[in-house]
């Protein structure tokens, strides 16, 4: 306050004497500051008039767009940032020229898969009338992520606490039924019109005792034997034995076709090859339920180098099945969540998988689209890449 108080009083100062000259130099010389301050700033800015056009732009909004500042003055917001015809979907300018204080929104997916916070800020003139509205664009992309993975990262680590001791809880009483069931259909008379219904009281009690095997799985993410840990094998080995396991079922029906595309490196990392072969089972597995009909099923293996030197493997599990509905993406790696009929999944199949790819500090992403199909996105840091032999 005490600047622009400052710098009132120099303009009426210079208004008083007359000196036309240096007034207009002062007022170039302040635009230049504001014009240097605004383009200073890393997050694009534009200001725009009530029917969405461009007024003035700093240069954030103008490499956002690999233009100039001046190719995109008198375009429509819309068009410049996300390329639409029409405004964005939850833009607030219109209320903003209304109201006297800022307001925000966001801006999902409209440009490319980025996620963006908007602060809407009207603009008044002299009179205290609307005459335009600041919109600032703050990429929220990279936190949005981040913020996603811890909470499902908190959620998981309660759940597999809870869930460890009621399994435990379950364990016993689970294996008595199933040990009494056991001895009743060996002295039982197969005739008898009671064998049917112990035989299905085995078949269920199987069904339980699975299921807290699975419990106790997601439970123990953390494995206690760091011997076997720091064990280092070759990750493409393991999918390969994944691969070998999980096609068993589908590659004689010839229903299914299996493409298997390697980057002819040996991905080394230091893990738990079962446990490995467990998370691509697991998808593979989960694959070929989805393509009941029979499909297209591609895993690929990719590397990636950061500015540190440090290389991740990158491996990727594809399929031409039904797909994953959107309202169900931000629940897919939860515990007991599943979409499949009841009596077919547990729903801690990938839950577990989640587990296990972040005790190795990797990570595990899923892209989808329904009745086209579903990509899982596994990368987990590795050791070394090295050219395969031969």
């Amino acid at each position: 306050m005490a600047e622009k108080s400052r710098r009132g009083n120099t303009a009426r100062k210079l208004e008083q004497s007359g000196n036309e000259g240096e007034l207009l130099r002062f007022v170039e010389d302040l635009k230049r500051q504001w014009m240097l301050t605004i383009d200073a700033l890393v997050d694009p800015l534009i200001i725009i008039s009530g029917d969405y056009a461009i007024q003035k732009a700093n240069l954030a909004m103008a490499r956002l767009n690999n233009s100039d500042v001046k190719d995109i003055i008198g375009r429509k917001c819309f068009q410049v940032f996300a390329g639409r015809d029409s405004p964005c979907p939850g833009c607030t300018l219109k209320s903003t020229m209304k109201a006297t204080q800022p307001s925000t929104f966001e801006l999902d997916q409209v440009r490319n898969d980025r996620i963006f916070e908007v602060t809407s800020q009207p603009l008044l003139d002299s009179e205290g009338k609307p005459e335009g509205v600041v919109h600032v664009y703050r990429d929220r992309t990279v936190a949005k992520k981040m913020q996603s993975q811890l909470s499902q990262q908190d959620k998981l680590a309660s759940i597999g606490l809870l869930a460890g001791g009621v399994a435990h809880e379950i364990n016993n009483p689970l294996g008595g039924i199933l040990i009494f069931s056991q001895m009743l259909l060996r002295e039982m008379d197969s005739q008898s019109p009671h064998y049917q219904d112990v035989v299905e009281i085995e078949a269920a009690t199987q069904r339980c005792k699975a299921i807290v095997e699975g419990l106790l799985d997601f439970a123990r993410q953390n494995p206690v034997d760091q011997k076997t840990i720091q064990t280092e094998i070759n990750a493409i080995e393991a999918i390969q034995a994944a691969v070998r396991f999980g096609s068993v079922g589908f590659k004689n029906g010839g229903k299914i076709r299996l493409s298997t595309q390697f980057d002819g490196k040996e991905h080394n990392l230091v893990g738990d090859r079962n446990r490995i072969i467990q998370v691509f089972l697991n998808l593979i597995q989960n694959a070929a339920q989805a393509m009941p009909d029979g499909g297209s099923l591609t895993i690929r293996s990719m590397t990636r180098q950061d500015s540190a030197g440090k290389v991740t493997g990158v491996y990727e599990v594809e399929d031409t099945g039904v797909g994953i509905p959107p309202e169900y993406m931000d629940r897919i790696f939860d515990p007991f969540f599943t979409t499949k009929d009841p009596g077919e999944g547990t729903g801690l199949g990938l839950a577990l998988c989640y587990g296990i790819i972040k005790d190795l500090n990797g990570r595990m992403r899923v892209s989808s689209t329904v009745n086209v199909g579903t990509c899982f996105t596994v990368e987990i840091p590795l050791k070394s890449v090295k050219k395969a032999k031969g």
